[in-house]
């Protein structure tokens, strides 16, 4: 391992490398990637292929400490580094109890976070707390197993044998996760309470349950590079619009989430969770009032980065905006037929994003059946569909299964370049493109909303 990491060029102080050799591996390609930001989730990423000894080494830019990600298929492995650093690993990947060997730079952060991982972090996952919430007979109960999980991460860092000599930086930064992670279910079991249980069985939430928000250092900007503190603010955002839904009030929810969480967060804990609104609002609410919300948002001179990214997230929106060309494309149908989009230019275009998992998706199945039944005879009204389906078969199952009318197209998940071009952030999602090409409306009703015969025909008359 000392000759690998000899052999490897020096990153730059605005970069990190790691490098390492699979033992048995089970691929031949290994992504190392980071999340950039926590609110678009997206990612400086890098795929290398494994050399003739199974060696790798891979250099990314990072300008802040991050958690890494190496993952090859079945195995995916996190490791803490700062800007400038260098590490190595060994592992075998067809042995999943096998806990990688690191050297290198933050050698002792990765080795206990690796065995912390493999020995404490997986042991209680998002279901078994979901579970839980559904089996505690009180509140109370399910506080205490929350407290518990927390006890047992606590009690694993400081009476790890490298408790002392790990890096402070390090020790805040997982001492914030696992609090905030023990916060953030606790929000989310009062914000789904309603949904878990029937009226007269419904647990009690007392004032002893929510005594962990008379903290008075709960919300701080100094916790928002946790990614479960920033959970925690939109879990606590969705607590509190909950308390306000029987309120008569006129303010759409994007409208009401941005002035709530205006009220309740200050300092960059409000840009994020105001950018988490706004970017939503962009993605799927009213066209309009997210471009005011946006502008709200910029007349607070939010901070830099959090700025930067919902500035991007609206200049794609705007690209997409009624009266811009629609982004073309030129795909495979699913009778293996070159389809374009151009080849409906002359003719209306209701273009749906979905996929054969999504539930919301199916739900608009037999109300698309019923919309093409009134719009029968209408040949210049396109019904056209693109799947992201990365399993084709599942995709076209569910085509033949629920007998859907239309043209169908599909690509292999999110990241394709289609999707890309279009913005997507989730399934369903619709555009109406008019006959000369351009988007006539990028919010546009779903075949269960009353207006959609209404956005149709007046698309067709233009």
């Amino acid at each position: 391992m000392v000759i690998a990491l000899a052999s490897c060029s020096m990153p730059g102080p605005g970069t990190v490398t790691v490098t390492g050799v699979v033992e048995n591996p089970t691929g031949t390609e290994v992504e190392v990637f980071y999340y950039k930001d926590f609110i678009t989730n997206s990612m400086e990423k890098l795929v290398v292929s494994l050399d003739e000894h199974n060696a790798f080494s891979a250099t990314l830019p990072l300008t802040q400490a991050e958690f890494v990600y190496v993952s090859i298929p079945r195995r995916t492995f996190m490791l803490y580094l700062k800007p400038g650093a260098k590490t190595h690993m060994l592992f075998d990947a067809s042995d999943p109890e096998n806990i990688p060997v690191v050297s290198g730079d933050f050698e002792k952060e990765n080795s206990f976070f690796l065995s912390y991982r493999m020995l404490v972090g997986q042991k209680h996952s998002h279901s078994d707390v979901f579970s839980m919430m559904q089996e505690a007979e009180e509140a109370l109960e399910f506080k205490a197993y929350v407290q518990g999980i927390y006890d047992e991460r606590k009690q694993f860092l400081t009476e790890h044998p490298l408790y002392a000599e790990l890096d402070r930086d390090f020790v805040r930064h997982f001492e914030l996760d696992i609090l905030y992670q023990k916060y953030f279910y606790l929000m989310q079991y009062a914000s789904v309470l309603e949904f878990l249980f029937e009226p007269d069985v419904m647990p009690e939430l007392t004032d002893e349950f929510f005594a962990f928000l008379d903290d008075e250092n709960l919300f701080s900007d100094k916790h928002t590079l946790s990614r479960q503190y920033y959970n925690f603010l939109n879990h606590y955002l969705r607590y509190k619009m909950a308390m306000l839904a029987d309120d008569d009030d006129d303010r759409s929810r994007q409208v009401t989430q941005f002035d709530l969480a205006t009220e309740l967060f200050s300092g960059k804990s409000r840009d994020l969770v105001l950018a988490d609104v706004v970017i939503s609002a962009l993605s799927f609410g009213d066209f309009e009032e997210a471009i005011g919300l946006y502008r709200r948002f910029s007349d607070m001179r939010p901070s830099g980065d959090v700025a930067a990214i919902v500035l991007a997230e609206y200049t794609a929106h705007q690209a997409l905006a009624p009266g811009k060309p629609a982004p073309a494309f030129t795909l495979t149908d699913i009778d293996g037929q070159e389809v374009s989009l151009d080849d409906f230019l002359g003719k209306v275009v209701y273009l749906d994003f979905w996929a054969s998992w999504c539930g919301p998706c199916l739900q608009q199945i037999p109300h698309a059946k019923e919309l093409k039944q009134r719009m029968a005879g209408r040949d210049d009204l396109v019904f056209l569909y693109i799947s992201v389906d990365t399993d084709q078969q599942a995709w076209r199952n569910m085509v033949a299964d629920r007998d859907i009318q239309g043209v169908h197209l599909n690509v292999p998940g999110f990241s394709h370049e289609v999707p890309q071009s279009y913005n997507l952030k989730g399934v369903p999602t619709f555009y109406l493109i008019g006959r000369d090409g351009k988007i006539a409306d990028n919010r546009p009703p779903r075949p269960s909303q009353e207006r959609i015969d209404e956005v149709l025909m007046a698309a067709l008359e233009q």
